[in-house]
């Protein structure tokens, strides 16, 4: 089963992208599961209009291939920074550029919005932030891990959990590197089992689709 690492923050070997390191390791504990991780800023992608909503550009040979390989995966983590409560600009164009590829504009649902077309990926996310882990608690609605979970269950893909931390050195942080390894090598398995949502979602989140 394959699974795509998407790593998104502009500064690598930092909180995020080190984070994600870690949970690489432990996915690649689970056998049967083949990993492959992606930095984001690799990708060039031009910046969403309606001429571009429909798919990559002629000139976007590296976003075709990186659509093609979600496509054909079962997974994909999403690695980010928090910048001003939200995520960096490309990882916001980015999922408003995949447009075409996560919902299908010919149907909808009850409330008039297009139907989600993930429904055969599990995705996972993690986030890296300067706020307090508490106040993360308690405001969690202003902060991406809420966010990009509400983004991909509108695509109807499977929300398997997110890790969220506020420690501004969490790329030295044994600690929190090996809870991303657990929490890798549990996420591997649930994708290797074809879990459904996680609990949270189940009970807080009614994807209305038809």
């Amino acid at each position: 089963m394959k699974i795509i690492a998407l790593s998104t923050s502009p500064s690598r070997n930092r909180n995020s992208d080190t984070m994600l390191d870690n949970f690489i390791i432990g996915m690649n504990k689970v056998a049967g599961i083949e990993v492959e991780k992606i930095y984001l800023e690799d990708i060039p992608i031009d910046f969403y209009n309606y001429e571009n909503s429909t798919g990559p550009a002629l000139h976007e040979e590296k976003f075709r291939d990186l659509i093609g390989k979600i496509e054909n995966s079962d997974g994909l983590v999403i690695a980010t920074p928090t910048y001003n409560f939200s995520v960096p600009a490309r990882l916001k164009n980015f999922i408003d550029r995949i447009r075409f590829l996560a919902l299908d504009l010919t149907k909808h649902n009850k409330f008039g919005q297009p139907v989600g077309k993930l429904s055969y990926l599990r995705t996972y996310f993690i986030v890296s932030g300067g706020t307090p882990n508490w106040a993360e608690t308690i405001l969690f609605f202003a902060f991406p891990s809420f966010w990009l979970r509400g983004v991909f269950l509108y695509f109807d893909a499977k929300v398997l959990g997110a890790f969220y931390t506020g420690n501004i050195k969490a790329f030295e942080d044994k600690v929190i590197l090996d809870k991303c390894i657990k929490k890798g090598e549990r996420y591997a398995n649930m994708v290797k089992n074809k879990k459904g949502n996680s609990i949270l979602e189940r009970i807080f989140w009614r994807a209305p689709q038809v």
